[in-house]
């Protein structure tokens, strides 16, 4: 008798809770034009790359028009700019303090920059999933002539046997490390499977071992809520090109006060005059004078960074702080690829991911198609934007993205199983 009404309420607040942030992300999907003016684009994407959007677009604009009349072109106002971005940055993964964070290019020089930092003694020894992107199994495997080991724990063959994707968690690596474990890198959300491993609890277990944990937290930042100090990781860079929608050309490298004390005083393996705190101002560079660096993740920026990405990532960045809520997105991609995880299920088109919410990204829904056939059929429609990979075919969503997307990507498998393709 008592179980009905909570029920039936719970139902309720889910429903309210769903049209508010259907009716609040419908709003701002008019921000993105290609997916807002043009009825034929299907835009599947996001963990790629979104499409470009209002908010950076007056940013880039105003920063040209500005630059056209500054006859400093490292102008003091941008300089502020740059800075405020890096604490703005450094709130959407709840850092300590912006000084922890680091522009970088990309994620593959914020990863290899903390690698290149951490000692190994030859005979070490690195874990890696043999899934991991390129950027950070490269960055590790690149030390190999050095004496370094680098284990890749396998989960693809379990994969292939079960057709499933799980994510992994401190019992997964624990077969792989030992005394000799200096780091343990890892995607916090990967990139083409989209599970999302337990990146905490595996810092609860080894972080006291004194094994440094570096995460890959390109498909995590802006897609869901972050927060470094929670997670526990030594380290975690990550682009900003792909859930703070900004160009390319700019990343983040975040290190924790704890690791950088560890690391004991580190060389970046590119030192920038940006590096050191006792640049002169005649840039008089004296030989008998130690290299003064910065104490924390600064000491790895170089000089001479984008101006006009830093000048869209403060722009964007408090676009999704304040005004999208990190919460809001992460619950508004959940209902998407949950829409769409259902869907595929009344087709009988198997997800390859987790299932539950912990165990998988908001964004990404991999479905168990075949990348040989299923694939020439999706290139062949216009308008649609998505990837075929090794584990089939790689819907991502953004902010932008709607529920009607949803239905017109389930209309398009609908129309590929009637034409024969099969499951």
């Amino acid at each position: 008798m008592v179980s009905r009404p909570i029920s039936t309420k719970a139902a309720k607040d889910a429903a309210d809770e769903e049209k508010r942030l259907s009716e609040k992300f419908a709003v701002h999907r008019r921000l993105v034009p290609l997916v807002a003016q043009n009825e034929d684009v299907l835009f599947l994407n996001a963990a790629s790359a979104p499409p470009s959007n209002l908010i950076v677009h007056e940013a880039i604009t105003r920063y040209s028009a500005e630059a056209l009349y500054e006859t400093y072109p490292y102008g003091t106002r941008w300089q502020r700019t740059r800075e405020e971005a890096r604490r703005l940055v450094a709130r959407c993964i709840g850092a300590e303090d912006p000084s922890t964070v680091a522009f970088t290019r990309d994620t593959t020089e914020g990863l290899g920059s903390f690698i290149r930092s951490i000692p190994f003694g030859k005979g070490d020894n690195v874990v890696i999933l043999d899934t991991e992107h390129p950027n950070m199994a490269y960055g590790f495997l690149a030390l190999r002539g050095a004496g370094l080991q680098v284990r890749q724990v396998p989960t693809v063959a379990e994969a292939e046997r079960s057709g499933k994707v799980d994510a992994v968690d401190a019992e997964t690596l624990r077969p792989y490390v030992d005394d000799r474990t200096r780091a343990i890198g890892l995607s916090s959300i990967s990139f083409d499977s989209g599970q999302r491993h337990d990146v905490a609890g595996i810092c609860a277990a080894y972080r006291p071992r004194g094994i440094h944990v570096l995460a890959d937290m390109t498909q995590h930042v802006g897609f869901a809520a972050v927060d470094v100090r929670a997670l526990g990781i030594s380290a975690g860079a990550f682009s900003l090109h792909k859930g703070l929608n900004c160009p390319t050309g700019l990343g983040a490298l975040y290190i924790s006060p704890e690791a950088f004390g560890e690391l004991g005083d580190p060389t970046p393996p590119i030192v920038s005059m940006a590096s050191a705190k006792n640049i002169r101002e005649d840039l008089l560079v004296r030989g008998d004078e130690p290299v003064d660096f910065y104490p924390d993740a600064r000491r790895f920026e170089h000089a001479n960074m984008s101006l006009v990405a830093a000048t869209a990532a403060e722009a964007f960045a408090r676009f999704y702080l304040d005004v999208l809520g990190p919460a809001d997105v992460e619950a508004h991609l959940y209902g998407l690829t949950g829409a769409l995880a259902k869907e595929s299920e009344r087709l009988g088109i198997p997800v390859v991911g987790p299932g539950r919410r912990g165990r998988r990204a908001p964004h990404i829904c991999v479905l168990g198609l075949d990348p040989g056939t299923w694939g020439p059929y999706l290139k062949e429609i216009g308008g649609l934007r998505l990837t075929v990979n090794r584990l089939g075919v790689r819907v991502s969503f953004g902010f932008y993205s709607s529920i009607d997307d949803v239905r017109r990507f389930v209309q398009v498998l609908e129309r590929g199983l009637s034409v024969g393709l099969e499951v």
